[in-house]
């Protein structure tokens, strides 16, 4: 059985909110199962790209622990759900820049946190999620 939700309801905001201090500055997470449920439900009720808008635009570009959780948010979301980031090359372009922010702020430890080229076992030498899809319809 599953554990109860930690809240009843609330507005996307909110839960984006939840999301993010579900994680400490080290990046432990308090509670998977909802963070899981809020990145893999979220397009119901808002696209990939609003909602890495919503993140990119909570992130003070600092070595501040909420940034830090931010960027722990996204390397899960990375990790969890790469098939986003396949499919949505908007979504990954918006990743990058905020990399990209972070290295030219100097906050290269947390820039490496969020690489989509690389979590999850994505590198280059191998496919990505677009083509094994593309491959399989054949």
């Amino acid at each position: 059985m599953m554990d109860p939700l930690p809240m009843d309801s609330g507005t996307v905001d909110e839960l984006v909110d939840f999301c993010i201090q579900s994680f400490d500055s080290e990046g432990t997470i308090k509670d998977t199962s909802f963070v899981k449920m809020f990145l893999m439900m979220h397009p119901w009720y808002i696209a990939s790209t609003d909602l890495s808008k919503k993140l990119l635009l909570q992130y003070p570009l600092s070595t501040t622990p909420f940034g830090s959780k931010i960027c722990h948010l996204v390397k899960y979301w990375i990790s969890e759900f790469p098939v986003e980031f396949d499919l949505n090359p908007a979504l990954a372009d918006q990743i990058k820049d905020l990399r990209e922010n972070l290295n030219t702020g100097g906050n290269e430890t947390q820039s490496q946190l969020i690489d989509v080229e690389t979590q999850n076992g994505l590198a280059e030498h191998t496919f990505n999620t677009f083509t094994w899809t593309t491959i399989l319809r054949f």
